[in-house]
């Protein structure tokens, strides 16, 4: 059988797919795939902040709707990309195993931090509230464009840091010097790292890639949109978070980064097989600690 795979067309979601098809005929053996490529509204407009474009999906839905349309059978995305909902009836099918979900720093902050007015790169709120927040020194500035667009700029003395996904880099293969930042300490974007295939939910495609996930990933993935779920937020406030499987238990751990106040943050901990209400229970408990604060309206 072969289906056919919708993606974005830079070098990283190209990387992205191999990865993902890789780890799938690794356990579903024979399957033939046909790349789909297909441009988004956030690969276009580079001149602004991800949040300010004003719409949710900037990198998804165009892809997702060339398997609503029928132009490709699965969809593949970096999960931090999903809206917590999926649109139509389009659902995760398979996830492979994850990649490192912390964020770095190129190049390494010196020993003393930033020097005052340093330029920092980010088109990330929640990276900009952490820069913030650990380097108030600092001069963040907007940095849209992929991963080699963005180290490019860094060479040409554009920025003096720049602030980029560590699982990208390494599936780039990128060898330049850098600092990786403890999820503890520096709390990444919830399913940074991770990588979905996305099917219509019953159709052969799902019939074909049932079970050809890999479980602890696939359940981080679910937790961690059901954390974003919970929240009822997209990407307009400085959160952040993650998961971690130890046995049959999943630990999920959300954050609000406020550069003046600090981190505050959340865990729940659950069943492995209940990974998105764990999720949910984590959203809703940041949900409050917001809604109290002022920073979102009760639900």
């Amino acid at each position: 059988m072969k289906l056919r795979v919708a993606t974005r067309p830079s070098r990283l979601s190209l990387l992205q797919v191999e990865e993902a098809l890789g780890y799938i005929n690794s356990v579903r053996p024979g399957l033939k795939f046909e790349i789909v490529k297909v441009s988004t509204l956030g690969d276009r407009v580079r001149d602004k902040p991800i949040h300010r474009i004003g719409r949710i999906g900037v990198f998804e839905k165009e892809v997702d709707r060339a398997v609503m349309d029928g132009r490709a059978d699965v969809a593949v995305h970096s999960l931090k990309d999903l809206p917590s909902k999926l649109p139509g009836d389009l659902e995760i099918v398979a996830v492979p195993p994850r990649g490192d979900p912390r964020d770095s720093i190129i190049p390494p902050p010196p020993p003393g931090g930033l020097r005052p007015g340093a330029r920092v790169g980010t088109s990330s709120i929640r990276r900009e509230a952490l820069t913030r927040l650990y380097y108030p020194q600092a001069r963040v500035e907007v940095l849209r464009g992929n991963v080699d667009t963005r180290l490019r700029k860094l060479r040409e003395g554009l920025y003096d840091h720049v602030i980029l996904a560590e699982a990208g880099l390494r599936r780039l293969g990128a060898s330049i010097e850098r600092l990786t930042l403890p999820p503890e300490k520096w709390p990444p974007a919830p399913g940074q790292g991770l990588i979905a295939v996305v099917a219509p939910r019953g159709s052969r495609a799902a019939e074909v890639l049932a079970g050809a996930t890999h479980k602890p990933s696939h359940a981080m993935a679910e937790a961690e949109r059901g954390l974003l779920r919970g929240l009822g937020v997209g990407c307009r406030l400085p959160v952040g978070g993650y998961s971690y499987v130890k046995g049959t238990v999943i630990v999920v751990r959300g954050a609000y980064i406020d550069p003046g106040e600090g981190i505050t943050w959340v865990e729940a901990k659950g069943d492995l097989e209940k990974a998105r209400a764990v999720g949910e229970e984590a959203g809703a408990r940041l949900q409050r600690i917001l809604e109290a604060r002022g920073l979102l309206e009760a639900s």
